[in-house]
């Protein structure tokens, strides 16, 4: 289906993270089992392409995301999300399903529209899990930077020569992975366990995802360096004329200078320069301290329960809804406890 897949990436309605390149990398850091796709046809050519997993014994049908994937919609041709979607649906009741499972779509896409009918006129049951809103970078209207970052950049630039090189005007991808990736590793993430290159596998899949999408140029690793040696770092993934702000890195030597924000500062500039690019999704939380001051922009994202059947929703349906309400409520209740210890732990200084 490679073929098929790729031709499909490049016209449908877009998502980096389902390109094969980033895909068929990520499924070396996602070990349950039981991961495959809903692929629909239509005289001869592919479709929709929904990769998931049915889980709770065979209840629910999850669509695909994981950390690193912050983004949940399926590849769809444009125009045919409505057809796509019921089709969908009715597979997935077919097959003994009673909910699909659809995290992290962003409000007002051709999806949305779709789920919308489905919701309405169709008489489907919807039911929100969970709902924010994050930074984002609208090209047609940049924000305008701050003055203090300006003075920022300005006394960074006093320690020593600072530039920006990036692989998209040459750098080399492999100097720029391994320098992003020792950025990162010398910063919290590094401390904490999470950082890329801590883990032979995220490691693994890090390499052969950027070199996937860079050979098409749909990745791009941006570096700031002050006498040669990276202060801060960027990742960016493009899809059509959308662009996803993946990863960020910063030198904590320096951090008196915001090196990461001049760094986002330097890429917005970029980014509003390029005709091709519409939209640049932050990938970060709700709230993020630093992007959040640069980009007034935002995108909502939104996850949803979606009934199989329509009409009133059953008691299966109804208890497979409670199960992953309960879960979710346990897993945010368990990252604000690690949240909470980690403040004690700092003010007690240890």
């Amino acid at each position: 289906m490679a073929e098929a897949w790729s031709v499909l990436a490049q016209a449908a309605g877009p998502n980096v993270f389902l390109e094969p390149g980033f895909a068929l990398a990520a499924r070396g850091i996602d070990p349950a089992s039981g991961l495959g796709a809903v692929v629909m046809e239509e005289g001869g050519r592919l479709v929709g392409f929904a990769p998931g997993r049915f889980m709770l014994g065979g209840a629910v049908f999850a669509l695909w995301t994981h950390p690193y994937a912050p983004y949940g919609a399926p590849l769809v041709l444009p125009g045919a999300e409505r057809p796509v979607l019921a089709r969908l649906v009715d597979y997935l009741r077919a097959a003994g399903a009673v909910a699909l499972d659809w995290p992290l779509l962003d409000d007002g896409s051709p999806l949305t529209a779709a789920l919308g009918v489905l919701a309405g006129p169709s008489q489907h049951r919807v039911d929100v899990l969970e709902a924010h809103r994050r930074a984002a970078l609208i090209t047609a209207d940049p924000p305008r930077p701050s003055k203090e970052l300006r003075r920022l950049g300005r006394r960074l630039a006093e320690q020593g020569e600072l530039v920006v090189v990036s692989t998209a005007s040459g750098l080399a991808l492999a100097d720029a992975t391994e320098a992003f990736l020792r950025l990162e590793a010398e910063g919290w993430k590094g401390r904490k366990g999470s950082a890329l290159a801590v883990s032979a596998d995220s490691r693994r899949f890090f390499d052969e995802a950027m070199s996937g999408l860079a050979a098409s140029g749909q990745a791009q690793i941006d570096l700031m360096l002050l006498d040669g040696k990276a202060v801060a770092g960027a990742v960016v993934l493009r899809a059509g004329d959308r662009a996803w702000y993946w990863k960020t890195a910063y030198g904590e030597a320096h951090a008196r200078y915001s090196p990461g924000a001049l760094m986002t500062l330097e890429l917005t500039e970029r980014l509003c320069a390029d005709p091709a690019i519409r939209l640049v999704d932050s990938c970060a939380i709700a709230g993020h301290p630093m992007i959040d001051r640069i980009w007034t922009g935002r995108l909502g994202i939104t996850s949803r329960l979606v009934a199989l059947r329509p009409g009133r929703a059953g008691l299966r349906y109804r208890l497979v809804l409670a199960v992953i309400a309960a879960r979710r409520s346990a897993k945010a209740g368990a990252k604000a406890l690690v949240a909470r210890l980690r403040r004690v732990r700092a003010t007690a200084g240890g």
